[in-house]
């Protein structure tokens, strides 16, 4: 709408809803796959596959494909027609490469394959969410540290009936609103765009688009080899922690999914998500899946999301992403032998690499400004909180709280310039935020929060610790 300057009546009436039917019919099979394997083999722990629009091919797209089509010829309505035709020979693409899937398990190297599905993840959930938490400080991290604590710092949650993830956001979205982050006014002006936008057959756009999307194969036949490779290692990694699903088959659907949603409106491809490992330790199973093929049907169908959008902000629900692109790069230490760790490290740099060239680099992440005066300063503090958090330590993290307050104050971290100088300028935001943290984690400290429960994690890491030491 804003970029392109692409006209409502195609975003909101043909894109959107395209994108809901993909997603619906991808996220209902997938509940379907993992609903069957459960009933399969008798277990309730059974983690469904997560899907949708990859960043990767999302950005690949706007900006390779449909952009250049716009800025040179000025006509947006063409630069979708384009974009749904090459989402559609990406589905082919993706559907071709089900048929080599296992080949290239057996060729490429477990670790090279580990290794480039984790930086992945860390580098398009990981690193964008950081990005944005730390653009928005003053409502983002508090529920970032909510959703840490409880996942890494293994909360007890035996008697909780909300879960943390769903705590963090409504408590992210109450600071913001009375902050003024957010306004009554977007809020109301948002209703304007709801309605009912049901899927509109686009066979005539795709027609058009297949003119001129020639130019645009050097970019889509390697954007959808990535692609399906992307779900071959979200396979991977689901099977590394224990729900195991053909690879044919999945990535078959995807490629279904991206043309059944290229044929109505949808100009994205829609793939495996990374993350497996992450939301199986969150506790998702297959009834998460359903509630995504609800809650995209009624957004595709109705313009929901304007509306969402202006009541939560984007910020506050990404920390819980942020936790699934750690929980999915550590996992590939845990799956490999230590002695290919360096292989590991190796394959994930690229991916790295090329995401800072394409967004740091051109200022699109404004929120790791944040890390930029102090840098070095910063990734301890975060460092120790981490730490901290992990051993329940909980005056520990309160501490390294007031001394990043500290170092803001006088402006080592999150200013230009140091305190007495021109260029002193702190980031309030960072201020109010590690104030709040400081009184909240000396609260968890005295009412000694998780202690029983952290007790007992380290009698069984001791227990099994000498259990391994004994059989060896």
């Amino acid at each position: 709408l804003f970029v392109f300057g692409m006209p409502a009546d195609i975003v909101l009436g043909k894109i959107v809803p395209g994108v809901g039917l993909a997603i619906f019919a991808g996220n209902l099979w997938y509940f379907y796959e993992a609903w069957a394997l459960a009933k399969k083999e008798q277990r309730q722990d059974v983690t469904a596959q997560p899907f949708g629009i990859g960043a990767s091919q999302l950005t690949g797209w706007l900006y390779l494909i449909m952009g250049p089509v716009c800025w040179q010829t000025g006509d947006a309505e063409l630069a979708f027609q384009v974009g749904l035709a090459a989402s559609l020979i990406g589905g082919m693409i993706e559907v071709l490469g089900g048929f080599i899937g296992r080949w290239i398990v057996k060729v490429v190297p477990h670790s090279a394959l580990m290794g480039n599905m984790a930086s992945s993840a860390l580098v398009w959930l990981s690193f964008v969410g950081i990005a944005m938490v730390f653009d928005k400080p003053i409502y983002a991290l508090l529920p970032f540290c909510m959703v840490i604590i409880d996942y890494l710092g293994k909360a007890d949650r035996r008697f909780q009936k909300i879960p943390t993830g769903v705590i963090a956001v409504v408590l992210g979205a109450v600071i913001a609103w009375c902050t003024g982050s957010l306004t009554w006014e977007n809020f109301t002006a948002s209703f304007s765009d709801l309605g009912f936008y049901p899927p509109t057959f686009c066979g005539v756009d795709i027609v058009k688009g297949l003119k001129g999307i020639f130019p645009f194969l050097p970019v889509i036949i390697p954007l959808q080899i990535n692609n399906f490779l992307s779900t071959l290692q979200g396979i991977e990694a689901a099977k590394a922690v224990g729900d195991v699903y053909p690879e044919r088959r999945s990535m078959v659907m995807d490629g279904c999914s991206t043309m059944l949603g290229s044929l109505f409106g949808n100009p994205f491809p829609t793939t495996v998500y990374f993350g497996h490992p992450g939301w199986k330790k969150m506790g998702s199973g297959t009834g998460y899946h359903l509630g995504i093929v609800v809650l995209y049907a009624l957004v595709g169908l109705t313009g929901l999301s304007a509306i969402i959008t202006a009541f939560i902000p984007e910020a506050v629900v990404l920390p819980i992403l942020v936790f699934v692109g750690i929980s999915s790069y550590s996992q590939a230490f845990e799956v490999v032998t230590k002695k290919y760790y360096p292989a590991v490290i190796m394959a994930s740099l690229p991916v790295v690499m090329d995401f800072m060239m394409d967004n740091v680099a051109e200022g699109k992440l404004q929120g790791f400004l944040a890390f930029d005066p102090g840098s070095a300063f910063v990734g301890l503090l975060v460092g120790c909180v981490f730490v901290f958090i992990i051993d329940n330590e909980w005056m520990k993290v309160a501490i390294t709280n007031v001394v990043a307050l500290a170092l803001t104050g006088i402006g080592m971290i999150h200013s230009p310039g140091l305190l007495f100088t021109d260029t002193y300028s702190p980031d309030l935001g960072f201020v109010a935020a590690y104030c709040v943290l400081a009184v909240a984690f000396l609260v968890l400290h005295f009412l000694k929060f998780n202690h029983k429960a952290h007790q007992a994690d380290l009698e069984a890491e001791k227990a099994a610790a000498l259990e391994a030491a004994k059989q060896e």
